[in-house]
């Protein structure tokens, strides 16, 4: 037997059993017994992994079985801290950093050419659609909520995560839903914050209403006004990315103080490249890039958490694809007096000039994704494939008929659920999770997510649209039952502006656009094939001319190319 335990990892391979258990961790059990010491607690936990099920964790455990002569390693259910693994030579290697990893195995891999195909030719939803992969060949994250047992030759996977359809919550009033699903959220920011009582805590805040909402429970408990951090864009004043409004009611109706990080229009190759050498793996979208200058300026001011309202949207249906779902709910219910209603209320408070709001856009919807009839979501294949004219298309064949599947599992009884569900464990999570914490590790701090709790996400889940919208007002669960505690500039903004970095505008100066042609057309990306001859010519010009905005299909070609380069 062989254990090694760094402070960010180890390495394990099988033999004679001897010495005691040992363990290694990252995060930490935000609600651990009383009654017991906590290392007592980790090893109940390596013993009987279901125990998560009862704890506010963002942890990630590596455990030794010194009895059993067996690895343990435990991921906590939304995937807030990394844990890596790979085979190496008769053994393993693990870490919780991807830098730990590749020391430890002495090299780093080669890249993983199936997972940067998702990231460049098809959508970032789809990057981790198997969400144990990584950017490198041979190394698996261990999957939020799971748990592995390593031996000599094989890593045995088991799901610890329980979130399974329950009919009570829907049988309570949408008010009571709403109260309680508040009273847990609040009781999450309270026991994050005792457990970090002698760190130095900040927030980032936007004008959206999560990270608003976790602030504004933290304030009641904290004394001062709080500690608060935006991204703003000074160059972007009054466009669809500017949130500084929403932000300055918010600040003007609090009296908290608020840390504005103007980035401009900042050098994006050279601190895409800065972040990357850090990483050791690409981030998924440029919003990152801007979380981690952020991220830096909280640190120097002394910060090491910084709070964050991240979970909300999966869990509550913040997205506007989420109507949707929402009106294929009321139609197969039969509800269609309501249905007209809340269509109408969607179309008067979110139509827009370029993504229009009408019942026959609904209705569209409902034919290309929804299959009534069985009560499926279809794959929005569009989205997927919206990219591939420009790739090689005998890359794209190899590609495709290597990847996994995509998945689309359904265990609740309503489309909206299903879909969230989806996002949760498959699509949006897990890549926004896995940019967070690379680029929130490399400014030095660490995320803290009271909204991605595993029972709060449970409990939304269980119930159904109708007590998540009303009168076209999204995340109604929050509204209802924060009147007096969030103000109602807050409160009631319909506004959703998303959590975006302008990286379409950054991209029609001049020598960023020149700049960027020129890293697409050059060695080593050039030398993958993966682009069309002449593909990065046409994507940059027709994002110049406004044909097309093609933002989401350069950030991923510009990381991976600045990736490669450094990686070379």
């Amino acid at each position: 037997m062989t254990v090694k335990f760094s402070t960010h990892g180890g390495y394990y391979q099988s033999g004679p059993s001897q010495g005691p258990d040992s363990y290694a961790l990252a995060g930490r059990i935000f609600n651990p017994p009383a009654d017991r010491p906590y290392q007592d607690t980790l090893t109940q936990l390596a013993h009987n992994p279901n125990l998560a099920n009862d704890l506010e964790s963002d942890l990630a455990l590596a455990y030794y079985f010194s009895y059993a002569d067996q690895m343990f390693l435990l991921r906590d259910g939304c995937g807030l801290t990394p844990l890596f693994y790979a085979k190496k030579g008769p053994g393993w290697a693990f870490a919780f950093t991807l830098d730990e990893l590749f020391k430890i195995l002495g090299q780093t891999p080669e890249i993983d050419e199936q997972t940067f195909y998702d990231f460049t030719a098809t959508h970032y939803r789809y990057v981790f659609r198997d969400p144990g992969r990584a950017f490198h060949q041979g190394v698996r994250q261990v999957v939020a909520g799971h748990y592995l047992l390593l031996d000599r030759e094989q890593a045995i996977e088991k799901r610890w995560l329980k979130m399974d359809f329950a009919p009570e919550p829907s049988k309570a009033s949408p008010q009571q839903a709403s109260e309680r699903y508040v009273e847990l959220l609040d009781q999450n920011v309270n026991i994050r914050l005792k457990a970090l009582e002698n760190e130095n805590i900040a927030f980032t805040i936007s004008s959206g209403l999560d990270s608003s909402t976790v602030a504004a429970l933290a304030a009641r408990k904290l004394k001062g006004p709080l500690n608060c951090f935006f991204a703003a864009y000074s160059e972007q004043a009054n466009s669809p990315y500017d949130e500084s409004q929403g932000v300055n009611d918010l600040i003007k109706a609090t009296g908290w103080h608020l840390n504005r990080i103007d980035l401009g229009a900042p050098d994006l190759l050279k601190e895409t490249e800065n972040l990357l050498k850090i990483t050791k793996a690409p981030i998924i979208t440029v919003t990152w890039l801007a979380h981690y200058v952020l991220a830096k300026n909280a640190y120097e001011q002394g910060h090491r958490y910084l709070f964050s309202g991240l979970g909300g949207d999966e869990s509550l249906a913040g997205e506007f694809e989420h109507f949707f779902c929402f009106f294929a709910d009321l139609k197969d219910q039969g509800l269609n007096e309501l249905l007209a209603t809340e269509t109408e209320a969607w179309v008067k408070l979110h139509d827009h000039p370029v993504f229009k709001k009408s019942p026959e856009v609904r209705d569209e919807w409902f034919r290309r994704w929804v299959d009534f009839k069985n009560k499926r979501l279809k794959v929005n294949i569009d989205r997927y494939s919206q990219n591939q004219q420009y790739f090689n298309q005998e890359w794209i064949k190899q590609m495709e008929s290597q990847a996994p599947p995509i998945p689309m599992p359904h265990p609740y009884p309503w489309f909206l659920s299903n879909r969230l569900y989806q996002e949760m464990n498959y699509e949006t999570s897990t890549p926004t999770l896995w940019s967070e914490a690379l680029s929130s590790q490399a400014a030095g701090v660490k995320g803290i997510f009271p909204m991605a709790s595993p029972k709060l996400l449970s409990l939304a889940l269980n119930l159904p649209g109708t007590f998540k919208y009303q009168n076209g007002l999204t995340k109604m669960i929050l509204r209802r039952a924060l009147k007096g505690i969030l103000p109602d500039s807050s409160r009631l903004n319909p506004v959703k502006t998303g959590f975006n970095a302008p990286l379409d505008l950054w991209l029609l100066e001049p020598k960023l656009s020149a700049d960027c042609l020129e890293l697409l057309t050059s060695s080593p990306f050039k030398d993958k094939h993966w682009l069309a001859p002449k593909a990065a010519e046409r994507i940059i010009k027709e994002h110049k001319s406004g044909l097309k905005n093609h933002m989401m299909l350069l950030w991923p070609l510009i990381c991976s190319a600045i990736f490669l380069k450094i990686n070379r």
